[in-house]
């Protein structure tokens, strides 16, 4: 990875976790408050899976735990483990297609926004799975998705492809 992109990303991240401070509040739709942090590492993820660590999802989930006010550590946990895995699967699938990033990053949305659901109705009484999956995980899954797929759309224009993006019939020769 070039130094300039590791900048690019170390102020996107940065930018998120302020994004998330300042502007999600107020462009909340219901129950459902976009997460810029998982949108940032998920897209991350795919876009550099070769390079891709834990440090950052752990950072930047721990910083939204305590931004959201959830039990600290779930955020850190889910996005760790799952951006970690969509970026292990999509290097390993072989197939760098749009249909394939976008498909990866909503299977890792989605298990993000399950598993934290998971942890939030364990932390907190009162809530019941089919309230927390119809009020929490899918709008804010849905929000996510698209915010995702635009933010794919743009950073594919600042990151170089790695060599693992590159046809197979180019790896050959």
């Amino acid at each position: 990875m070039l130094p300039a992109e590791r900048m690019i990303i170390a102020v996107v991240a940065v930018v998120s976790l302020l994004l998330q401070v300042l502007l999600a509040p107020h462009i909340a739709i219901g129950f459902a408050i976009p997460n810029f942090p998982l949108v940032v590492c998920m897209v991350v993820a795919i876009l550099k899976p070769r390079y891709y660590s834990s440090i950052l999802p752990f950072l930047l989930g721990l910083a939204y735990d305590f931004i959201s006010g959830g039990p600290i550590g779930a955020m850190a946990f889910s996005l760790t483990a799952f951006s970690t895995a969509a970026a292990w699967f999509y290097e390993r699938s072989n197939n760098d297609t749009a249909f394939m990033a976008i498909a990866n990053l909503a299977l890792g949305l989605f298990l993000v926004e399950v598993c934290y659901g998971v942890f939030l109705m364990c932390f907190n009484a009162g809530t019941d799975p089919l309230g927390a999956f119809a009020y929490r995980i899918f709008p804010c899954f849905v929000y996510d998705l698209v915010l995702v797929v635009i933010a794919y759309v743009v950073f594919v224009r600042f990151f170089q492809r790695d060599e693992t993006s590159q046809p197979m019939i180019d790896r050959l020769s």
